[in-house]
Formats: structure tokens, C-alpha cells, sequence
């Protein structure tokens, strides 16, 4: 027997049984236990421990779903990425209610870190092929990781990202739009697959 809407090749890919104790160690605890694409928190949970884990995998059922470490984290980012080239990092807090967690004051950080937050940025978009996406970074101990990077639909309303993203995303998406629209060529096929695919389909892996 196998899940809905799946065959007995769909999970030819995966290792069974799963090696939780190895994972557990790699991860390590606390840990956030997420599903792999959604938004708004929903089946999010927060794991102290392999009892935690499990009474969270219970519930999910056939959600796709991923472990991730916990980051304690000193500053915290949002990046729009637009058509895989323009880049609006915001400082961001998640802890704060909806409404204010785009943070509004203009705060000083180091040119090296946003340099490679935006180097990050463009190589996740370039690679998931997004054209309007989001990223996350958590920023521990002067580095910035990614947490959050598969948001091609994400929040962009002026009331809670403000009046200066608001316009930003406005610009680059119409400008964008305008690129699009003048390299459209009708008699091609004109969606591309990002760099993490194409690579992948001929045996090759991004680093």
C-alpha cells in the first residue's frame, strides 16, 4: 500500500527506514518542524526533543515536511528577490506582532554582511529559477543563514511591509514585466527552469 496519488516508484529516492538518531544528531535540539512550502505558520512546530518530533510527525500525516536547527539569531532579514536579479533586503522581526515586524527605523549593519546576503540571495533564486520570491536569513554570530527561501508568492502589502518596499516591489515587478514582454518570442518555449534543475537533469550538482 502506498499513499494517494502516488506509485510504487514515488519514493525509489528515499532511504528506509530513516536513520532518526543520525538525523537528531545532525540537526540538534530545539528544532522547528515545518512543512516544506507554506506560510502563515501553519504546521509549524517548535521541537525540544524526539517525543516532541514524533508527536508532531503524527500529526502532520502525508504533509511534506522538513527539520531544520533552531537559530538563535542576533538580526534577522527578508529579501525580495525580483526576476532573479533585483534584491530589497529589509531588516525583519519575526517575533513581533504581523504589522510590525518589517522594521521601519533605518538601522546600520556592515556592508560585508548585506554583500553576501544579497550574493545568497541571487545564487537561491538563480538556482530555484523564481522570478518573485522571498528569502530568510537568520544572522548568528555575524552569519547569515537562510531559513526561509521558497516564497514565490509572498506577502507585499503596503500595510505591513511599509510604503518604501511597498513601491520598491511596484518598480522592479513592472520593470520586469516590461523585460519579459519584449524578449517574448512566440514560436519558442519561454519558461526557463533554474539552474537547479537543468543541472540536476544532466548529472551535475550546484554547490
Amino acid at each position: 500500500m502506498h499513499p494517494p496519488d502516488t506509485t510504487t516508484k514515488s519514493f525509489r529516492n528515499l532511504k528506509y527506514p530513516l536513520d532518526w538518531d543520525g538525523i537528531f544528531d545532525y540537526v540538534g535540539f530545539p528544532a522547528f518542524f515545518k512543512p516544506f512550502a507554506g506560510g502563515g505558520w501553519k504546521n509549524v512546530y517548535r521541537v525540544e526533543d524526539k517525543e516532541q518530533f514524533f508527536k508532531a510527525y503524527n500529526e502532520t500525516g502525508q504533509l511534506v515536511m522538513m527539520l531544520q536547527e533552531e537559530i538563535q539569531f542576533t538580526d534577522y532579514f527578508r529579501c525580495y528577490c525580483i526576476d532573479q536579479k533585483d534584491v530589497r533586503i529589509m531588516a525583519y522581526d519575526p517575533k513581533q506582532p504581523h504589522h510590525l515586524r518589517y522594521v521601519r527605523e533605518k538601522l546600520k549593519y556592515g556592508k560585508g554582511l548585506l554583500a553576501k546576503i544579497k550574493e545568497d540571495v541571487l545564487k537561491l533564486n538563480n538556482a530555484l529559477g523564481y522570478d518573485f520570491n522571498t528569502v530568510e536569513f537568520a544572522v548568528r554570530d555575524g552569519v547569515p543563514f537562510a531559513i526561509d527561501f521558497c516564497n514565490p508568492a509572498p506577502d507585499a502589502d503596503v500595510y505591513s511591509v511599509g510604503e518604501e518596499n511597498f513601491e520598491w516591489v511596484v518598480e522592479a515587478t513592472a520593470n520586469m514585466a516590461i523585460r519579459k514582454a519584449k524578449k517574448y518570442n512566440a514560436n519558442k518555449f519561454n519558461t526557463a527552469w533554474g539552474n537547479f534543475v537543468k543541472s540536476a537533469s544532466q548529472g551535475d550538482i550546484i554547490k
